[in-house]
């Protein structure tokens, strides 16, 4: 079982950095109350301000250098994300267009499909609302775009 104590992070008084509570000191003042806390890092450089910047610059060098892999690994997931998107868009349009080629040879009639079956199945799934609506959106994107 894992302590919730272990769960925690705070954010050091000195560098503003959050940090896990079990990697932190508890900042004590005179009167023996907890003020705040102080990383392990800045607990090494009390009232020295030059090793305190030098400290605080190389921590900082750290951290700025794993955001930009996170982000150069974000941007590749996102670009990654967008061509799966962009395919799916062309194939869904590609599917619409035969569907669009299939309604040329399966219109409803009185006396059912212009194909000759009374019950036609292709013109079931060709004269679907949803399908139509999308086909005429094509073609609409198709005049404007």
């Amino acid at each position: 079982m894992i302590s919730q104590r272990n769960s925690y992070t705070v954010v050091c008084d000195c560098c503003d950095l959050g940090v896990p509570e079990r990697l932190a000191a508890p900042v004590v003042g005179a009167d023996d109350a907890q003020h705040g806390w102080r990383c392990r890092v800045c607990c090494g450089h009390q009232r020295n301000a030059l090793k305190r910047a030098e400290e605080h610059a190389a921590e900082l060098r750290i951290r700025l250098s794993e955001t930009v892999d996170e982000l150069r690994a974000t941007q590749g997931v996102a670009e990654d994300c967008r061509s799966k998107m962009r395919a799916a868009f062309w194939s869904r349009d590609a599917v619409l267009r035969q569907f669009e080629r299939l309604a040329r040879f399966h219109r409803a009639t009185e006396f059912g499909c212009i194909c000759g079956k009374r019950n036609c199945e292709t013109l079931a799934v060709v004269d679907a609302d949803w399908i139509n609506d999308r086909i005429a959106a094509m073609g609409r994107q198709d005049r404007v775009g």
